[in-house]
């Protein structure tokens, strides 16, 4: 009986120090991830310690070639083959049409600061499925004289850059000497704040209209619909093991079947989650992060091997009270214990924030055009105030 005793009791001693670790290990977890919330590469950014888009702000700014006094922005034309035509996507000719219908625009390229050649650069992948990669580019390119006028400042637009099995974040044709690019691909370690200006990843059916449901109540924690790669499920397995099948809803579609993929199911998880995973996949954007902004869900974005990543229009727009950035995988774990502690008014106020984002820069292509071309309008001042030169 003694013997039978002193078991039980070595039994309740042993199953009493696992219980004890375990509560230490959760709690050392979570001091870990509050404790260093004023470091830039914590691992959860909180929405009141974004990191400072302040570096994104050059202190001096540019001048416009040949004493131009105010900023204006001109499409090349062919002058010495002026029947010949281009194939663009139709996303590119849209974004011409408002570039020549906005103030900004002038006809007379001797008069612009900024030049744009209308060959199509926004899809730099080679296996695209859109058929709108421009082969021979460089060749393209040359028909139009101001692309190698080492005067002329050229803006160039970018979603895409690379191919499997590598994506990398380079163009694939040489640059003219002076430029500014307008991409999806920055880091805060490969940003310039006078050559580069960030610029978000949106499709050709992008949306103009806002949700009536933008406040409605909301049943969903925490929700993700979407492809699954297989060369960066390494990154996405983390996400399997949140599902609940309740408040947070994880659902992977078939890549080979395109019934898995129901558009209807997928806008109405948007409108019934309070917070999105937004993972940045093959490539550090997606299209879903301006979808979650357009119907009230909090984007959560998570990243590729703790890239710093900025955001689009970072120059202007303090994403600081809207978002919430993961920057390790480590966290993930944690994170529907961090969501559910973040109260329903503060919920409310990143919807409110996600709203007046959406609805002032993304709520259509035309604003998101015009909204760049006001970014560059105050990266440049008027020929009498002091500037500084273009340089890469």
């Amino acid at each position: 009986m003694i013997k039978s005793f002193s078991n039980i009791s070595q039994r309740f001693i042993f199953l009493t120090i696992i219980c004890i670790l375990i509560c230490f290990i959760q709690i050392v977890l979570i001091f870990q991830l509050f404790s260093d919330s004023s470091s830039n590469e914590k691992s959860i950014l909180l929405p009141s310690f974004h990191i400072s888009n302040t570096i994104l702000n050059c202190t001096q700014k540019l001048k416009c070639p040949n004493n131009i006094k105010y900023f204006s922005i001109h499409i090349d034309k062919n002058i010495e083959y002026p029947n010949i035509t281009y194939i663009r996507s139709p996303i590119f000719s849209i974004i011409l049409d408002i570039i020549r219908n906005s103030s900004y625009y002038t006809n007379d390229s001797s008069l612009a600061c900024i030049h744009i050649a209308p060959v199509d650069t926004l899809d730099r992948d080679r296996r695209s499925k859109n058929g709108y990669y421009t082969y021979f580019i460089e060749q393209r390119f040359k028909f139009f004289h101001e692309w190698s006028d080492p005067n002329k400042i050229h803006l160039i637009f970018n979603h895409y850059t690379g191919t499997w099995p590598s994506y990398r974040r380079t163009l694939d044709f040489i640059l003219p000497s002076q430029y500014i690019l307008a991409s999806t691909s920055f880091t805060y370690n490969n940003y310039n704040c006078l050559s580069d200006i960030t610029f978000p990843l949106f499709h050709i059916d992008y949306p103009s209209n806002l949700t009536n449901k933008f406040f409605s109540s909301r049943k969903i924690l925490l929700s993700f619909k979407g492809k699954s790669y297989e060369d960066v499920q390494h990154h996405r397995t983390f996400f399997r093991h949140l599902n609940n099948n309740h408040d947070i809803i994880i659902k992977y579609t078939d890549n080979n079947n395109n019934n898995s993929y129901d558009q209807n199911e997928y806008i109405e998880l948007l409108r019934q989650s309070y917070f999105c995973l937004v993972p940045s996949g093959r490539r550090l954007y997606s299209y879903r992060f301006l979808e979650s902004l357009q119907y009230g869900c909090i984007p959560v974005i998570t990243t590729n091997d703790n890239e710093l990543i900025i955001l689009p229009f970072s120059e202007i727009i303090n994403w600081s009270k809207s978002i919430i950035i993961i920057y390790s995988n480590i966290s993930l774990s944690l994170l529907p214990y961090y969501l559910r502690n973040i109260s329903i008014y503060q919920r409310n106020q990143m919807q409110i924030e996600c709203r007046n984002i959406w609805l002032k820069y993304f709520s259509s292509i035309s604003r998101i055009i015009l909204t760049l071309l006001d970014i560059l309008n105050d990266r440049f001042i008027t020929s009498s105030s002091s500037f500084l030169s273009f340089e890469r």
